[in-house]
């Protein structure tokens, strides 16, 4: 079996390919004025772990293919990836990512210091950040086209692109916008279930595309004809939804450093997650008050911060959604049994494992 510690490695020798790859001449010179280009690029070059490029890469090897074949489908879905966190930090209003400004608060700064009065620094920050966004989910779309160069068929090319374009964005965008409604509902108003159909579709689904776009690459056909292709998606599908759980829990008691975010935001922003659900359910009467008090309140001091943080683990929302997404992951491990055992496979099982036991 692969271990976590050669999982990574696997991670970073291919991480310098899709780097390359995001950074050659004519896609720099597609992206004009240069402070647009800079945007464009401001959280592509910064250290990240590139999970789901390297899971695509996987998925194509674990059907039999050349992964070389994918790379380019692999640079798309990261830069498909980069455009949602973009504007997903808008709508969050964070401040960092990766441990750096994000790209509307990078503008702001920079406004700021060419004279801009505040208000207006924060406008010309959101307005570079929406333009970042779209700019690059059109090079998504086009590092797909592109794939056609290394010898991907057409007919596969242009269901990838179809699906992105319809199932992925559409249910992607659909789980944002839950996200959105569900943190100005109560949360007695809330199931287990919205709130995992809603992780689901933010998280699940772009790791489901992934393991889709790199086995149809590998075998050469599209997801209607070949059942491999689907059963790969499955369990992405379902080991994404945990690592948003996951992610969830690493708010709320993760290192701040190692996360490159600010522990506790998803406090201030009313995130509705399991953890808050279940804690919610076994707390008493005054800490259900406070928790519907203070979630979602922007001005939280550190003390109500703290509260809501004790509040969330002593109802034991964080032992319960830590054992919620290792149900998950063993429940997609199923969709693995009709995979070939190989190196890649063992791969993506460490994967699964890695997911639930990560700590940034």
């Amino acid at each position: 079996m692969v271990t976590s510690e050669e999982f990574m490695v696997a991670l970073k020798q291919r991480e310098p390919l899709i780097r390359e790859i995001l950074n050659r001449e004519h896609y720099q010179k597609s992206f004009r004025p240069n402070s647009l280009r800079q945007a464009v690029y401001s959280y592509l070059n910064r250290p990240a772990k590139r999970l789901r490029p390297g899971i695509l890469l996987f998925c194509c090897g674990a059907v039999g293919g050349r992964e070389e074949k994918a790379l380019l489908a692999a640079a798309a879905v990261e830069v498909y990836h980069t455009w949602t966190l973009v504007h997903d930090d808008i709508i969050d209003n964070d401040s960092k990512r990766r441990g750096l400004p994000t790209v509307h608060e990078e503008f702001r700064q920079a406004a700021l210091a060419w004279g801009y009065p505040e208000v207006e620094a924060a406008q010309l920050g959101r307005d570079i950040a929406i333009l970042t966004g779209d700019l690059q989910h059109a090079w998504s779309v086009r590092l797909l086209l592109d794939s056609c160069e290394l010898g991907v068929p057409l007919p596969v090319v242009f269901d990838l692109i179809r699906r992105l374009e319809d199932d992925l964005t559409n249910g992607l965008v659909a789980g944002e916008a839950l996200d959105v409604l569900f943190a100005k509902k109560k949360i007695s108003e809330l199931s287990e279930e919205e709130i995992l159909e809603m992780l689901e579709l933010k998280t699940g689904i772009l790791y489901e595309f992934a393991a889709e776009a790199g086995a149809s690459i590998g075998l050469g056909q599209t997801i209607a004809e070949n059942p491999l292709i689907g059963s790969l998606g499955r369990f992405t599908r379902q080991c994404g939804t945990a690592f948003q759980l996951q992610d969830d829990t690493l708010g709320i008691i993760g290192n701040e450093q190692l996360l490159g975010k600010t522990v506790g935001s998803d406090i201030r922003e009313g995130k509705r997650t399991t953890i808050v659900l279940h804690a919610y359910q076994n707390a008493s009467a005054a800490e259900r008050q406070f928790l519907e008090q203070t979630l979602g309140k922007a001005a939280a001091s550190e003390q109500e911060v703290e509260r809501v943080r004790r509040i969330l683990i002593d109802n034991d929302g964080i032992e319960y959604t830590y054992k919620l997404a290792e149900t998950i992951v063993n429940n997609a491990l199923q969709d693995l049994a009709s995979i070939p055992d190989s190196k890649y496979k063992e791969l993506l099982l460490t994967w699964a494992k890695y997911v639930i036991k990560r700590d940034f």
